[in-house]
């Protein structure tokens, strides 16, 4: 997992939204889009680095969404992205561009109260082009985002209509506007069936997961497995329980895996073919070598196992026992003024030594 370094060339003054992004790029733009650039503000206001798995968790969103909101900004000019061998290794946010509108008084003949809740205020009808995601990866559909009329207009559909009144039985809670905009998102733009999404949230909340973020996380993750009825779903969660927890388990962790860890186990398993055993081999060794859960690290050992092509746990035990300090040093000074020395380097089984050391641990 790379770091991101954020700077800028102009003065924040601490985590202060440009007047000339509000009046000419925050209206038209998504709201997870907005999230993601504002905490692009925080970060360098500090100083500090990040990773894209790090910012998906702070903000709950997918890392295929904060993805998406870097290529937008930049597409927009905002930011400027540095690449290094396909990774982003520097982000420059840029000055904002454009004119900043004077706020003008609303006035008639009588005084307008406007009790617009935050979630109005932040409504934009656009709908944003999907942005392409790296090769083998499916493109997801941008969300969009409506106001409360457009909603209840929605609502005169039957079917999202029932489809909203039992999600409101499961979530044991009134649907806000946001609740709603996402599961518009499943129904129309992901094209799930109402019994695919009752499913998806009845699964959820089974999990203790009420949020609407983390469902559309899930659902997104179906929408690209190419998952479509209530049948697929089950298989692919019943699969999903059996790996991924025997990998969460070996860390340690009972829980569910977050969008970030959830990443990695996908990496290894589906996209290298990975024996779900040797995984477990390389959280095994995580824990012994740094005593706490780690899947960077764990992702580092298998990384170098399979640069190795090796496949099987019995292949790991032999590539450690093989792997030796250099014989011999030689020193090549062929001034025979000076002594030279010639030093026999000892051989030494590391696999050994650490089970040695691990066994006077524990004895101690």
């Amino acid at each position: 997992m790379n770091c991101i370094k954020v700077t800028t060339t102009y003065p924040t003054g601490g985590t202060l939204l440009p007047n000339a992004f509000v009046d000419n790029y925050m209206i038209r733009a998504n709201g997870e889009y907005i999230k993601v650039y504002i905490f692009l503000l925080r970060m360098v206001s500090e100083g500090a680095d990040f990773s894209i798995p790090c910012l998906a968790d702070v903000l709950e969103l997918t890392e295929g969404d904060v993805t998406r909101a870097l290529k937008y900004w930049e597409k927009e000019s905002l930011i400027r992205m540095e690449l290094v061998h396909g990774n982003i290794e520097s982000i420059e946010l840029l000055p904002v561009p454009g004119k900043v509108k004077k706020v003008q008084k609303i006035q008639s003949e009588h005084e307008i109260e406007i009790h617009a809740s935050r979630e109005e205020i932040a409504v934009s009808k656009t709908a944003h082009e999907p942005i392409t995601l790296p090769k083998g990866t499916a493109a997801v559909p941008a969300m969009k985002t409506l106001s409360p009329d457009d909603l209840q207009k929605k609502g005169e559909d039957e079917r999202f209509s029932y489809l909203l009144y039992v999600c409101e039985m499961f979530i044991g809670k009134p649907l806000t506007c946001n609740d709603m905009n996402t599961l518009l998102y499943m129904y129309e733009d992901l094209s799930m069936s109402c019994d695919l999404i009752e499913y998806l949230v009845e699964y959820c909340v089974s999990n203790d997961k009420k949020s609407f973020r983390y469902m559309q996380q899930v659902a997104i993750n179906w929408y690209e497995d190419h998952i479509t009825t209530v049948d697929e779903a089950k298989a692919y969660n019943k699969n999903y329980k059996k790996e991924y927890y025997s990998i969460m388990h070996a860390f340690g962790l009972n829980q569910n895996p977050a969008p970030a860890q959830e990443k990695y186990i996908k990496q290894w398993l589906e996209i290298d073919g990975m024996d779900l055993s040797l995984v477990i081999e390389a959280c095994n060794r995580t824990i012994n070598a740094i005593s706490k859960p780690s899947f960077p690290y764990a992702d580092s050992i298998l990384k170098q196992w399979k640069k190795h092509n090796i496949t099987t746990v019995e292949q790991t035990k032999s590539f450690y026992q093989n792997q030796k300090a250099p014989k011999t040093f030689t020193n090549t000074n062929t001034n025979h003024n000076h002594p030279t020395h010639n030093f026999t380097q000892r051989d030494y089984d590391f696999d050994a030594l650490e089970e040695q050391l691990l066994q006077k641990q524990f004895a101690e």
